[in-house]
């Protein structure tokens, strides 16, 4: 069975509330007729799930904010010169000692043996840099002083779909804890909207959010369903909030999650109610720029098959006699 945790200060007070019109309703004595009796049965039954779900909202990670360590504003991307081709061998035409021309799949393939061609040798590389004593003891101590500054690091991996361009379905495991278990959780928040996110910060421990994520129209899946004479069926979608600017909420649907798995999702939510607008419009300038990006591609495509020439000789090793021995190679 699922248990629900969703996150909202609003929700958490009704729940409340909830809870204490229902330990009211337990306790006080049944002056109702006979005939009324099981109405005021029912009515504990259905408060019980509530309150069952405001005992486990208590549950949720406490402590401070979230914050963020990255700005969500990138800097924008400076278009850079293309670099410079390599110079090419220039191969004299009296040296190429045979030419055989290959099509495959609409692309020429050129493959040319030629007399041995000298090269210019290879820079010798720069010589390693020895530290002293005193230089490493001052680079360890540097490294652990950061090391030590970060506090816990946790890598976030998410898999989600946004239904309908609102609400977001969560799938992720128990990443380091054996036997992985899997969970899942429904936000009323897009998640699209955290493509600007890389690090945030919750309590003591700093997250890195890496996820893949995909779109799903309703409509347009009944439609194509329709066509084939199928009927689709949408998943259930639990309860949230409508307003995910001022109450953003999730709620798990799979998954016995302790306080350190809520507390990266809780930290998220936190994010997105304090800087929801600075994100919705940075994910809507970088749509823009991918979109015009693809346009100027599409206007202008590289040549996806550029023709290849291939030039080879062979070399005979220097200073070592060469000797056939049947069975082996040239030594």
């Amino acid at each position: 069975m699922s248990k629900p945790l969703s996150l909202g200060s609003g929700l958490w007070e009704r729940l409340k509330a909830v809870a204490v019109v229902f330990v009211r309703l337990i306790h006080s004595p049944s002056t109702c007729e006979d005939d009324t009796q099981p109405s005021h049965s029912r009515m504990k039954q259905a408060l019980l799930p509530l309150l069952f779900v405001a005992a486990l909202h208590g549950q949720e990670p406490a402590g401070e904010p979230a914050e963020l360590l990255d700005p969500i504003v990138k800097a924008p991307f400076v278009q850079t010169e293309p670099a410079p081709e390599p110079q090419r061998l220039e191969i004299p035409p009296e040296d190429i000692i045979s030419t055989k021309v290959i099509f495959r799949d609409g692309q020429k393939i050129t493959i040319q043996k030629v007399q041995p061609q000298e090269l210019e040798p290879l820079p010798e590389p720069a010589p390693p840099r020895v530290l002293t004593p005193e230089e490493q003891a001052t680079r360890d101590a540097a490294r652990a002083a950061r090391v030590a500054a970060r506090g816990v690091y946790r890598h976030l991996m998410f898999s989600c779909t946004v239904y309908d361009g609102e609400k977001t379905m969560i799938r992720w495991n128990s990443q380091g804890r054996e036997p992985v278990e899997s969970f899942t959780a429904w936000s009323n928040v897009n998640f699209h909207y955290f493509n600007s996110l890389g690090r945030f910060k919750k309590n003591d421990t700093t997250y890195t959010l890496m996820f893949g994520i995909g779109d799903t129209d309703t409509a347009k899946m009944a439609s194509l369903y329709a066509r084939r004479n199928a009927i689709y069926a949408p998943p259930v979608i639990p309860a949230l909030p409508e307003d995910a600017t001022a109450e953003p909420s999730f709620v798990v649907t799979q998954g016995n999650l302790t306080p350190a798995d809520l507390e990266p999702l809780v930290g998220l939510h936190e994010l997105y109610k304090e800087h929801h607008a600075a994100m919705v419009a940075e994910y809507q300038r970088l749509k823009v720029l991918r979109e015009q990006v693809a346009a100027e591609r599409a206007a202008n495509p590289p040549d996806p098959k550029p023709d290849i020439i291939i030039q080879h000789w062979t070399i005979e090793p220097k200073d070592q006699p060469v000797t056939n021995t049947e069975g082996g190679q040239a030594q």
